[in-house]
């Protein structure tokens, strides 16, 4: 199975859950990748961002669904790992690219370190964006 993971800016819970069934439009800040466990990922970024166990994170209930119970589905970013993101510099992100790496690969999973790099530098991106803006981060999963 296939997934399109678009994260992206949204004003609010409801602003981004109207976007359920389409997800976001060009008119929104957005990044598209696919084929991974987004749930997953915001977990260990989350934990890795924050300086915070996996476990701690899992037990807090990690990413809101704001919308759908299946797929389409679209997910508020934790907020303590937009904040994260939003000021980490280049080595911070390199850093969280490696341990999420390193992560991935306990779990037998192989990351390219440029998909990786990308991947982090563009939702930190996004992240700086939607704090700037009064907004939030969320994941549209198709």
């Amino acid at each position: 199975m296939s997934s399109i993971i678009t994260f992206f800016v949204a004003a609010d819970d409801d602003s981004a859950a109207a976007l359920s069934e389409g997800g976001p439009g060009d008119d929104l800040p957005s990044a598209t990748y696919g084929n991974f466990d987004v749930w997953t990922t915001l977990a260990e970024w989350e934990s890795l961002a924050t300086d915070r166990s996996l476990m701690e994170i899992e037990e807090a209930g990690g990413a809101d669904m704001v919308s759908g119970a299946d797929e389409p589905v679209v997910l508020a970013f934790p907020a303590s790992l937009t904040r994260a993101l939003s000021v980490a510099d280049r080595p911070a992100l390199q850093r969280l690219g490696e341990q999420w790496i390193e992560l991935r690969a306990e779990e037998d999973e192989e990351i390219e370190e440029e998909l990786a790099a990308d991947l982090l530098t563009e939702i930190a991106d996004l992240a700086r964006t939607a704090v700037a803006a009064e907004s939030s981060l969320y994941v549209w999963v198709c």
